[in-house]
């Protein structure tokens, strides 16, 4: 049996959390303590996350199957899933963990401006676990993100500025984890199931120093595919089983972020910003933009 998660589940299941702060349809934060309220039985089937979730372990131990897979989030940790994730965990475990889980929905990760050029990308999915383990300060950090979050959400300011609030505290909180990750790959403080990598990983990382690249020019997944010397198929299904995330929607994801920077900040009308990114015309690259992000560019930029 599997139940799919999106906002508008989380949206009904309040009930059971004794602890959360919601803004809007945007996200939800929740802590759970062996003091919080959860009535539910064991998760006995798997859950697939229609949106990002985060986990973030201060004591205890949680046991997930992500995706088929086996993984343990021991505090403090964090753990993120990304939209699609298959998991599966039982409650026995989460009762007797301190934990917070912040999930985002699939409308508001589009509307959030991550610059997706300042990452390490192959650092990011050279690793095999989705577990990142943290110092106590570090959780702190984490913690300290997570309590403006849920201020935020109590704040009686303009709908508007408190959801842009948001996405600004969400993007920094982005930033952080990949800092973290950053670190944790090239201090060499990998897991010994890290460092026995899948050698197919050389393609994923590969595949992202490529699109890092290329993307302004080559939106195919056929060219990268072509440039490794692989099929496009074969790409496209390591890439998945690495990220979470199609090779599609990573080239789409940095053409993306290029174009709302282009739309708000370069002074570049939307026929300019079009053929920057070599699209055909203005019309095919409305369709674009508007077929990911639920909105035209002129919207965009009056957004």
């Amino acid at each position: 049996m599997e139940q799919t998660i999106n906002f508008d589940l989380i949206s009904g299941i309040k009930a059971i959390m004794s602890d959360y702060d919601q803004m809007d349809d945007a996200y939800l934060v929740a802590h759970f303590d062996e003091n919080s309220t959860m009535n539910v039985g064991t998760m006995d089937y798997a859950m697939r996350m229609d949106g990002m979730t985060m986990l973030f372990v201060r004591t205890g131990r949680i046991d997930l199957e992500l995706n088929m897979d086996q993984f343990t989030a021991e505090g403090p940790a964090v753990c993120v899933l990304n939209p699609s994730c298959r998991m599966r965990a039982t409650t026995e475990q989460i009762r007797e963990s301190d934990w917070y889980v912040l999930f985002m929905s699939q409308r508001f990760l589009q509307s959030i401006n991550i610059n997706m050029s300042a990452f390490n990308l192959p650092a990011m999915v050279d690793k095999v676990s989705p577990v990142i383990g943290v110092s106590e300060a570090e959780m702190q950090l984490m913690e300290d993100y997570l309590s403006i979050l849920r201020r935020n959400c109590r704040d009686s300011a303009p709908q508007q500025l408190a959801m842009s609030t948001g996405s600004s505290l969400v993007s920094a909180l982005i930033y952080e984890l990949a800092k973290l990750q950053y670190r944790r790959v090239h201090s060499g403080e990998r897991s010994e199931s890290e460092r026995q990598r899948n050698p197919r990983m050389a393609y994923v990382g590969d595949f992202l120093k490529l699109v890092r690249a290329h993307y302004a020019q080559e939106r195919s997944v056929a060219f990268y595919a072509s440039k490794l010397y692989i099929s496009p198929k074969y790409l496209s299904l390591v890439v998945k089983e690495a990220t979470g995330r199609s090779a599609a929607r990573w080239i789409d994801e940095f053409v993306l972020m290029e174009a709302k920077n282009m739309l708000r900040y370069s002074g570049k009308n939307i026929q300019q910003v079009a053929y920057a990114l070599n699209f055909s015309n203005q019309s095919a690259f409305g369709k674009y933009f508007k077929h990911l992000t639920g909105m035209s560019p002129t919207e965009y930029q009056k957004s």
